[in-house]
């Protein structure tokens, strides 16, 4: 989806190494020498040293004012006369700036990776390593980039391509992936002392993705367009500087593994290093000020064996940022124009969603606290006490609620909002306010399906209690001291939520 991530994690690389001729002059073979041993060091770091993708040796090489190189990828395909690698020209410009074209592979770029197979039903852990060759193709592609190693000025990255095609196969996989364009740009701005702002988006039409495998059903997937924005604010170098490298190693391990003997690859996916984790949970205190993520989708369709289905569109959403110590984030649900044909007819079929659109929030974390305690969780073992979460409350009521939803279902439309706000784990108080239009056509709906008839009495109940406001039903909803009040009439016996005698409610003094 996000095709600058090679730029970027080029950048980063460059942004290590040491500072090189700034002037429009041929490059020197040793200085390319140089290049690539520092290049080939960050790479190593990045990834640990017992890792087969850190073993994979950068090439660099002089042509006239700029640097070609190149990382090969997997190993060579039986089929293809030489190896395949990324390839990009780097040329070193003003001020320690880099412009670079790249990276891009050649077309068809044919090689093969070991990659863990999924995990057999009732079994957690994924199976082992097998070979999946890889036959990539592409009508055009199209990468260029300025970067500032100081990150004094701007920093840009830019791609593209047209009539992609990515084709994976394995002894138990044929999968292959279409699209017909995509582009992308990100950008780092400088932000302060050592932080930086990093944003991007991008973009892919004709999106189409089709799998066969001997453990499931066909799938087809395809989106007539997918739109993505991505946003860090405030972003420390410093703190990424670390978590980015245990990141990195996380991943490569889990992909690759170490070699195993005579550098075979290895026969098992191993196990994750807590203390790699423990390194990017730590790393998350004060990393940036702000993230945010927006992905939407637009003319999905699918189809698994005898389903199918499709969506006019499906939104994707999430954010965070701190205040004041405290974690603010939200996610952002919704989609539009839920068809599915070959549901049976009956309860399923007749309500049927056709707009939901949610933003739960959760408002009132202590980060600090957040950090500690996601730090403790990889030491806790199977049958110890999970670690304790009260001090997730000791500075502030934890909030956690719907800030938005609507969903249209049965010929009513609903909207609201809901909160649900923790003093302590055992201390709850919340409120809701629900309004509903077209109420009895969904009451009609339901009288109209027999596999309903025992829930009907509720939706009668809920029109029975709601209020009449401007021509829609109004519910508000509170919970507190223990008691569940829809309009102020008491459904605490219904729900089993009275107090226990001689304790109050924890709103009570």
């Amino acid at each position: 989806m996000h095709s600058t991530v090679p730029a970027a994690l080029l950048a980063a690389c460059l942004s290590t190494v040491a500072a090189m001729p700034a002037e429009a002059a041929d490059v020197t073979p040793a200085q390319a020498t140089a290049l690539q041993a520092q290049m080939q060091g960050w790479l190593q770091a990045m990834l640990g040293p017992d890792t087969r993708l850190a073993g994979r040796a950068v090439q660099v090489r002089p042509e006239g004012d700029h640097y070609r190189i190149e990382l090969p990828l997997g190993t060579t395909h039986a089929g293809h006369p030489g190896p395949v690698a990324l390839s990009t020209s780097a040329r070193p410009a003003e001020g320690g700036r880099w412009t670079f074209e790249g990276p891009a592979l050649p077309s068809p770029a044919r090689f093969t990776l070991d990659m863990p197979a999924p995990a057999k039903d009732g079994q957690k852990a994924p199976g082992p390593n097998v070979p999946v060759d890889y036959t990539i193709t592409a009508g055009s592609q199209e990468s260029r980039g300025a970067f500032d190693p100081s990150f004094a000025t701007p920093s840009t990255f830019s791609t593209s391509s047209r009539d992609m095609q990515i084709r994976a196969q394995s002894t138990s996989l044929d999968q292959l992936t279409k699209i017909e364009r995509s582009s992308g740009t990100s950008t780092i701005l400088p932000s302060g002392a050592n932080r930086v702002d990093v944003t991007g988006e991008a973009t892919i039409d004709g999106y189409v993705l089709t799998s066969r495998s001997q453990d499931a059903e066909a799938l087809e997937l395809s989106a007539q367009q997918v739109r993505a924005t991505t946003g860090l604010t405030a972003l420390s170098r410093d703190r990424a500087a670390t978590m980015i490298p245990a990141v990195m190693r996380l991943a490569s391990g889990v992909l690759a593994g170490p070699p195993g003997p005579g550098g075979k690859a290895p026969a098992a996916r191993p196990s994750v290093d807590p203390q790699l984790l423990r390194t990017i949970v730590q790393s998350l205190q004060d990393l940036a000020s702000e993230f945010t993520l927006n992905e939407t989708f637009d003319g999905v369709a699918f189809r698994s064996g005898a389903s199918n289905g499709a969506a006019n569109q499906i939104r994707l959403g999430m954010g965070a940022k701190a205040e004041g110590g405290l974690l603010q984030a939200y996610m952002d649900l919704g989609l539009d124009g839920l068809v599915l044909p070959g549901l049976a007819p009956g309860a399923m079929a007749e309500l049927l969603p056709r707009k939901v659109a949610l933003r739960p929030v959760l408002t009132g974390v202590p980060t600090e606290e957040l950090i500690r305690w996601l730090g403790t969780l990889g030491d806790a073992k199977d049958g110890a006490r999970a670690p304790d979460v009260t001090a997730l409350f000791r500075r502030a009521g934890v909030s956690a609620g719907l800030d938005s939803f609507a969903v249209d279902v049965g010929g009513a439309s609903f909207a609201g909002t809901g909160t649900l706000t923790a003093a302590s784990p055992d201390s709850l108080t919340g409120q809701a306010h629900v309004t509903a239009a077209n109420f009895d056509d969904l009451i009609a709906q339901v009288n109209a399906i027999p596999e309903l008839a025992g829930v009907l009495p509720l939706f009668v109940f809920a029109k029975g209690i709601s209020q009449t406001v401007e021509g829609r039903l109004v519910w508000n909803v509170a919970y507190r001291d223990n008691k569940l009040l829809v309009n102020g009439t008491d459904l605490s016996a219904m729900t089993g939520q009275a107090p226990a005698p001689g304790r109050p409610g924890p709103g009570r003094r």
